[in-house]
Parts: structure tokens; C-alpha cells; sequence
């Protein structure tokens, strides 16, 4: 009998990266540049709802 191995749950955050927004999950298996907010939010959100227990995180702050 095999047992799956559960992953615990990553943060997926959002961050402003220069003139586009950058993802990252603490697991660093999920990550991506975008040009705008709402299209790293919108994929940042699909990716959690795929995998229960991970929440996304935005940082608005530009550095």
C-alpha cells in the first residue's frame, strides 16, 4: 500500500518587480512575471484554488 506524501500549503505572494509584478509560492514550485496587477492576481488565485490550503499574498508597495 502507498501513502501520498501531502504538501503543506505555500504562500503564493504578489509583488511589484520594477514596471511588471513578479509571483512566487514559498515552496518555490510556482512563479511568474507579469505586466499587470490583475493578471498576476488572476493567476496567483487560480493556482491556490487548484491546491487547498495556499493562500496568495499582495504587496502593493513600490520600491
Amino acid at each position: 500500500m502507498a501513502l501520498a506524501l501531502q504538501t503543506p500549503p505555500a504562500v503564493i505572494e504578489v509583488l511589484p518587480d520594477g514596471p511588471h509584478w513578479r509571483l512566487q509560492s514559498s515552496d518555490r514550485l510556482f512563479s511568474g512575471i507579469f505586466t499587470d496587477r490583475r493578471s498576476a492576481l488572476r493567476h496567483a488565485m487560480a493556482e491556490a484554488e487548484c491546491h487547498p490550503g495556499h493562500v496568495v499574498v499582495v504587496s502593493s508597495a513600490r520600491g
